[in-house]
């Protein structure tokens, strides 16, 4: 992961995640309320604006472990919305929150954390019950197309990032949550050719490396760039199958 190196372009370059914001948001029951909101993984701030859009009079607080990435979404953000307080936070497993939300929120974060379990515990730790946390992250299944060429022989890959959202829910329950709603999508994105769709991966921040025994030399990136276009060969480019998933959970 390299998202402080992304932090100029991100915002502009990542419209899944863009869209993701707004459907996890609307997880949330019509009438629900939140007086203080904290958010984790604010990036450039796709989901701290749909949530200032939301609850307008909210105390907001978003948090990023980047100091580029709290930078960037300050800059850009829109001058007749009500700015939220700017924190650095590392949200894997925080000890201490800059405030006490009623609502904590992430979006396609925690697929960076392997030790999820930990995650859910430590924000548990430091809620109140009743504490609403909505989060988006991605399935086992997640680019199917590409995971299917680099976990081959051929490659060597270990599995991409992501939590299957059977065993999330499990690790909620475990840690003190309950859950309220679990939604799954699917979501097919047209990319110009296999490059285009690697250079969207570097531009938006993920560095996945290679095992240490296979570098990912120019031929072997040829040769992954010719087998994706096979796979995911669609009329007028590539189709790739995004599979996100949200969950809205409640602290027991």
């Amino acid at each position: 992961m390299r998202f402080g190196r992304a932090a100029t372009g991100y915002h502009d370059t990542t419209p899944v995640q863009r869209w993701m914001a707004t459907r996890l948001v609307e997880q949330l029951p019509r009438d629900a309320s939140a007086t203080a909101i904290l958010e984790l993984g604010c990036g450039t701030g796709h989901l701290t604006l749909e949530l200032a859009r939301r609850f307008p009079k909210s105390k907001l607080v978003a948090t990023d472990l980047s100091a580029t990435m709290l930078r960037e979404a300050s800059a850009i953000w829109p001058h007749e919305i009500k700015p939220p307080r700017w924190e650095s936070l590392d949200a894997r497993t925080p000890r201490e929150f800059p405030i006490h939300p009623d609502l904590v929120a992430s979006n396609a974060v925690v697929q960076w954390f392997p030790d999820l379990e930990g995650h859910l515990r430590s924000i548990r730790n430091l809620s109140a019950a009743g504490t609403v946390y909505v989060l988006s992250d991605f399935g086992r299944d997640h680019f199917p197309e590409l995971e299917r060429i680099l976990t081959s022989s051929a490659f060597g890959y270990s599995a991409g990032p992501g939590h299957d959202p059977g065993e999330a829910l499990a690790l909620a329950k475990k840690t003190g949550w309950r859950a309220r709603t679990l939604h799954e999508e699917s979501r097919v994105e047209l990319y110009a050719s296999a490059a285009d769709f690697l250079r969207h991966l570097k531009t938006s921040g993920v560095n996945r490396p290679p095992p240490q025994d296979r570098p990912l030399t120019r031929s072997r990136l040829q040769a992954l760039l010719e087998r994706l276009t096979t796979e995911a060969m669609a009329p007028g480019g590539i189709a790739i199958t995004w599979k996100p998933w949200f969950l809205v959970l409640e602290a027991i």
